[in-house]
């Protein structure tokens, strides 16, 4: 009798264990990355404890031997209210030009090399550490020292009385927290439309998901120009930029893109 007690006891607590926190994705989604890329968001299957975790993280180049100094170990790390998305920041220093530290050190990634990025031993808000640790292989390219251009997007338009998703197609991968963050659709007289977004294709495809049916009619998407790509590029002007090439005198300025769905 005891032990069948022990067993049951025993049984309830391994049902009860919750599982152990994972990595679900990195943020570019892409493995060919650029030489000036200037963020990386990693998301984890649970709420995660928020310090002591960057030297946890490495990347490791072709011959085995961790890149020194690569992300920007901050006092406060970046995480995002649910505590499951953690930003990685490239020093900064390091991915602008014209910096000491970039004419000492150079960038933390070089164009034509491959790199992991390795990712153990983190924990949740529970002390549980990761079921497992996460790899992710990254070939880098040259700079990217194009601006995003609205003009170069394509979208596709859904049908009235339906709920298929309106897009937004572009040429280059986006910044991930910026498609999620600086875009809307409202209709004509600016009432926003309410419904659910999803970032689709490594980043290249916007989605948007209504809540009610389109009706037809004139709308409007609105893009705040911060949007910007991996390496920090908006559609203001290049991170990496030079006195007096930016577009708008302030940033943040909202382009207003007019669509219209037919009955």
């Amino acid at each position: 009798m005891k032990l069948y007690v022990f067993l049951l006891l025993l049984l309830t607590a391994c049902s009860t264990q919750t599982e152990k926190p994972y990595v679900q994705a990195v943020y570019p989604t892409s493995n060919v990355l650029p030489e000036n890329l200037l963020r990386l968001y990693v998301q984890f299957s649970q709420p995660m404890k928020t310090i002591g975790n960057i030297e946890k993280i490495k990347l490791i180049d072709e011959q085995g031997k961790e890149v020194p100094d690569v992300f920007f170990n901050n006092v406060y790390e970046l995480w995002n209210k649910e505590q499951t998305q953690l930003t990685l920041i490239l020093d900064p220093a390091r991915v602008k030009t014209g910096l000491k530290i970039n004419e000492s050190l150079g960038r933390a990634i070089e164009a034509n090399r491959n790199y992991k990025l390795i990712i153990e031993n983190l924990e949740n808000i529970h002390h549980e550490k990761m079921a497992r640790s996460f790899q992710k292989r990254i070939r880098v390219e040259e700079v990217d020292l194009i601006i995003p251009e609205s003009e170069n997007w394509n979208l596709v338009i859904p049908k009235a009385k339906s709920k298929t998703n309106f897009v937004v197609e572009f040429p280059q991968i986006l910044d991930y927290n910026s498609l999620k963050e600086r875009l809307l659709v409202t209709d004509s007289e600016n009432h926003r439309i309410e419904g659910i977004v999803s970032i689709k294709n490594q980043e290249t495809e916007w989605n948007f998901q209504p809540t009610k049916s389109w009706e037809s009619g004139d709308y409007i998407l609105h893009v705040n120009t911060r949007l910007e790509d991996p390496s920090g590029n908006n559609l203001n002007g290049l991170f990496d930029h030079k006195t007096g090439s930016l577009k708008y005198r302030k940033e943040g300025i909202v382009k207003k893109i007019p669509f219209t769905i037919k009955p």
